[in-house]
This record gives C-alpha cells, sequence and structure tokens, in this order.
C-alpha cells in the first residue's frame, strides 16, 4: 500500500512540474520584456505610438548609422546590409533591409540577434519594425531582403555621433529538402 502512495506522490509532482513549465513558457515573452526594460538591453520593438509620445520641443540633429552583420558559427548563408551606413535625423523613421541567401539545398531556419554601440545609446534606438525577433526561414538557395524601420530618439547624448547597429545571424537547424527531380 505504501507503494502505491509514493508512486501516486511521483506521478502527481511529475504532472504538477509538467503544468508549471507550459505555463512558464507563456511567461516568457512578458518575464524578457520586463528585463529588457528594466536593463536597457536591445530586445524591446517600440510601437509609433512611443513616437508620438514628446511632450517638449527637442531639437533633431544628424546622426551617422552604421550596420554591420556577422554569421555566426559555420552557417551556409551570405548575409549583409544593403548600406552600410546612413545619415539619419533624430526623431525620425528611417528604414534600410539586410539580405540573406542560402547557399544550400536545404531550407534553413535562421535566428537574428541585434545589438547596438555605443551601449549608451542602446535606449535612444527605437525599432519600428524588425526582421531580428522573428526566425526567418529560406528554401534551398533562396535570398529574401529584410526591412527594418527605426527611429533615433533626440534624447540621445550630444556627444555621440556614430551609432553602430551589428546582426549576429545564427542557423537553428537544417531540413532537408527533396526535389521531384531527384527521384528520392
Amino acid at each position: 500500500m505504501a507503494k502505491n502512495s509514493i508512486t501516486s506522490r511521483i506521478v502527481l509532482s511529475l504532472i504538477g512540474a509538467v503544468i508549471f513549465m507550459f505555463f512558464f513558457s507563456f511567461m516568457l515573452v512578458p518575464l524578457y520584456n520586463v528585463f529588457c526594460e528594466v536593463t536597457g538591453i536591445n530586445g524591446k520593438i517600440y510601437g509609433p505610438s512611443d513616437f508620438f509620445k514628446k511632450k517638449e520641443e527637442v531639437v533633431s540633429r544628424n546622426v551617422n548609422v552604421r550596420f554591420l552583420s556577422q554569421v555566426n558559427g559555420s552557417a551556409p548563408v551570405t548575409f549583409f546590409p544593403t548600406s552600410e551606413s546612413i545619415q539619419v535625423l533624430t526623431d525620425k523613421v528611417s528604414k534600410t533591409s539586410f539580405v540573406a541567401r542560402n547557399n544550400t539545398n536545404k531550407e534553413l531556419t535562421l535566428t537574428i540577434i541585434p545589438s547596438v554601440s555605443p551601449g549608451l545609446a542602446a535606449e535612444q534606438v527605437k525599432k519600428v519594425q524588425c526582421f531580428c525577433f522573428e526566425e526567418q526561414t529560406l528554401l534551398p538557395y533562396e535570398e529574401q531582403e529584410w526591412p527594418i524601420r527605426f527611429y533615433i530618439d533626440s534624447e540621445l547624448s550630444s556627444n555621440v555621433n556614430n551609432i553602430y547597429l551589428s546582426y549576429t545571424l545564427f542557423e537553428n537547424d537544417r531540413k532537408l529538402t527533396v526535389s521531384m527531380t531527384d527521384g528520392k
């Protein structure tokens, strides 16, 4: 009888652990947003409503934004910005794009992680649209252009005139795509 009691407790504990993990997975996104907000680290996408919340009149200025790209590991992908740098006016939405090309006959799932330098400017770079927070899929030999829309808040320190937006591409997994002509 004691053995059944122990077995029942173990089963209930395991079911409880599974339920906890299920609900915890739904809490990861809000927890990540809170973490990014508290630490000021990249990761939060700001909507147009944040752009129009200015209360005082501010003077816009030009800032040079350079775009860097890197492919991590041995991912068989070509990844580059369409513009190496652009001059932007603070508080004005700017746009550019990055190009990614799958160099294999396999479907690739990719994740792109952004970074802002200098770190003090990270809070003033507001991404309105970015490919970097969603997994991207490239079919065999496919090339895609991924847009990014952002603005630099005029609260940017006056001694920062150059900002570097860097994106690192990671390959998640590979899925073999078999064509009908291969006969396999």
